[in-house]
């Protein structure tokens, strides 16, 4: 029998732990190859590599490859773990360290090679339907199938270096000293969690001080760099390990304690939670990390693919706005706003049209607006000066204008009324515009703009009208200023929903990666409850007595984690709860609640299965 006849025999003998593992991995690969197929696409050739959505997409394919990387080593280490005792069988038998670690290398790079290939010819096959679902998110004319020689090569290449890393690295693992003992032993006895509030009380602490330094914008953080965030990020994943750990020691001793400890199943099932409870808690560790960040790529990415209208109404009021600056030839300002009229009686029909007016300090980006010119505009409420008022409106998005500039300006006091928030012409024209009286505006000495608008009913179906007058009319630096809310929703929706997809593939993963982990802590502890809980089969307990306490353990398993990072995701929206909209929160618990629908169906689904495999 040849070395390489042993290595597909003891595949074959155990073939569900390495279906497991090969489907894991094939998934990985196949989410990757799928990603490589849109970014590579012919139509993505349009966005510009060192753009921020280009760098984004790019950072996503960085991220998606790391993660795969990650959880290819943690299942494989999961693979060897459940595959210790069978390898200490070749130990005993004779074999030596390094024929063992030659006969995991060469099965760990029998069944790489197999994954990428299915993963491949998997994605080859679904990708036209695939692509037709991005086509529907990016909302794109089109986007079919295509060849993708690229994302072939970068695929095959890059798991292959992959799993010859991971499969040459993980082998060193294994410990002669660890499979013999555990083949020999009956029982092994994991260790028990131990208390530790210090270390507890030291995390919460070292958190709520970085917190607090990021909330008063402390002086150290520009300092520190990104230094500052890779020590938050580590601070805040060990203050959830160590809540986690001292919660599920502290629920444990109060079950203990409770008067109902003795009451039918319950001394077993806490027992049984004290002695897996090291092992327990690990697993709801890594799900409430991956959990928390599906949320967050629910809440952030997903959200704001149903906010586009109201963002770009935000920024450009109007469908059409021509700014004409002093140098601008009335000619040309006539023919312009000529050609857009024609244009819209033409394409559209019935439209508004506002005409009005400002002077510009250019060097302080101060604008002047008279009572009359303010109220000519459509984007808001007429208001009535009298002839010592002033009025204030921002300039730019989210950021709140000075009310006192105006001061530098006047000889004598004015009275300030009142802010308007939203833009009444597009953002950043303008640092803030006072609105004063009519009589006042005229005596000021400074060049004036005049403003063109026009808003149409139904704008966002309206970009082949803005196509057209664009291709016309175009800013002319010195001239004149061409904005439209219609080509700004056009391209905003466009990067909204590259940041959609780039949203459900990572959901998708980290989504996977928890089920996975879960699937891989169940099955490596398969054979060990199994003979468990025949022995206590035999002693009198019922099928349904092990079916309540096991459901307890699924529960937990399941539930905690997905509670724990529910409730750490409202936290973080409690706390910021001034810079989100409505519609984020909105979102969110529509999200939340449709994954916890999904974990519902899961539990009873892997309950049921699980169940069949330990008493069957």
């Amino acid at each position: 029998m040849s070395f390489n006849h042993i290595v597909i025999q003891n595949i074959l003998r155990d073939k569900w732990t390495y279906i497991s593992y090969f489907l894991s991995s094939v998934f990985s690969i196949l989410v990757f190859f799928l990603f490589l197929i849109t970014a590579f696409h012919p139509m993505m050739d349009a966005i510009n590599p060192d753009s921020t959505l280009g760098m984004t997409m790019m950072f996503c394919s960085f991220i998606v490859y790391i993660f795969s990387f990650i959880f290819i080593i943690y299942s494989m280490l999961a693979f060897l773990k459940k595959k210790t005792k069978s390898l200490g069988i070749f130990m005993i038998s004779g074999a030596s360290m390094k024929q063992v670690q030659k006969m995991v290398f060469r099965e760990n790079i029998l069944i790489a090679a197999a994954a990428i290939v299915t993963a491949l010819i998997a994605g080859l096959i679904i990708s036209p339907l695939f692509l037709m679902v991005v086509k529907n998110i990016l909302q794109a004319d089109s986007f079919g199938m295509y060849i993708p020689v690229k994302a072939i090569m970068m695929t095959f290449i890059l798991f292959s270096v992959l799993f010859l890393i991971v499969s040459r690295f993980t082998t060193r693992f294994i410990k002669k000293e660890e499979a013999v003992q555990l083949l020999k032993a009956d029982v092994t006895q994991e260790k028990l969690i131990l208390p530790t509030p210090w270390r507890l009380l030291l995390s919460i602490l070292m958190t709520a001080i970085l917190l607090l330094l990021f909330k008063m914008g402390s002086s150290i953080i520009e300092s520190l760099g990104s230094l500052y965030y890779i020590l938050v990020f580590i601070s805040l994943l060990s203050t959830i390990y160590f809540v986690l750990t001292q919660g599920m020691l502290f629920a444990i001793r109060r079950l203990q304690k409770s008067s109902s400890y003795y009451k039918k199943t319950n001394l077993l099932f806490v027992s049984n939670l004290q002695a897996k409870g090291n092992s327990h808690v690990h697993i709801i560790y890594l799900l409430s990390i991956l959990l928390l960040a599906v949320f967050v790529c629910t809440s952030v990415l997903y959200s704001s693919y149903y906010n586009v209208e109201e963002s770009t109404e935000a920024v450009y009021p109007y469908s059409f706005q021509y700014i004409s600056l002093p140098d601008n030839p009335v000619e040309k300002e006539q023919e312009d706003i000529e050609y857009i009229e024609t244009t819209l009686k033409q394409t559209v029909g019935d439209y508004e049209a506002y005409q009005s007016a400002f002077k510009t300090d250019e060097e302080r980006r101060i604008g002047f607006m008279s009572n009359a010119n303010f109220n000519a505009l459509g984007s808001h409420q007429p208001i009535t000066l009298n002839e010592n008022e002033y009025y204030v409106v921002a300039g730019n998005k989210a950021t709140t204008p000075s009310t006192d500039a105006i001061q530098d300006y006047l000889d004598g006091d004015m009275q300030y009324v009142g802010l308007e928030e939203e833009m009444i012409l597009s953002t950043s024209l303008r640092e803030v515009y006072y609105v004063i009286p009519n009589e006042m505006y005229e005596t000021m000495n400074y060049p004036e703009y005049s403003v063109f608008a026009f808003e149409l009913e139904d704008w966002t179906e309206r970009l082949d009208v803005a196509e057209k007058i664009e291709s016309q009319v175009t800013t002319e630096p010195g001239e004149r200023l061409v904005t439209s809310k219609i080509s700004l929703y056009d391209t905003e929706s466009f990067i909204k929903s590259i940041t959609f997809f780039i949203g459900f593939i990572l959901s998708l993963i980290f989504l996977s990666a928890a089920m996975s982990i879960l699937y891989f802590y169940l099955q490596t502890s398969l054979a060990g409850e199994k003979e468990k809980y025949a022995g206590i089969r035999k002693i009198g307990l019922s099928i349904k007595e092990i079916s309540s306490v096991v459901s307890k353990e699924l529960a937990i398993l399941i539930f905690v984690p997905f509670t724990f990072a529910a409730v750490l995701l409202f936290i973080v929206l409690i706390s910021l709860r001034n810079m989100i909209a409505p519609a984020f929160y909105q979102m969110t618990a529509i999200g939340v609640g449709i994954f916890f629908l999904l974990f519902i169906l899961s539990f009873f689904i892997i309950r049921k299965a699980y169940l069949k495999k330990l008493v069957e």
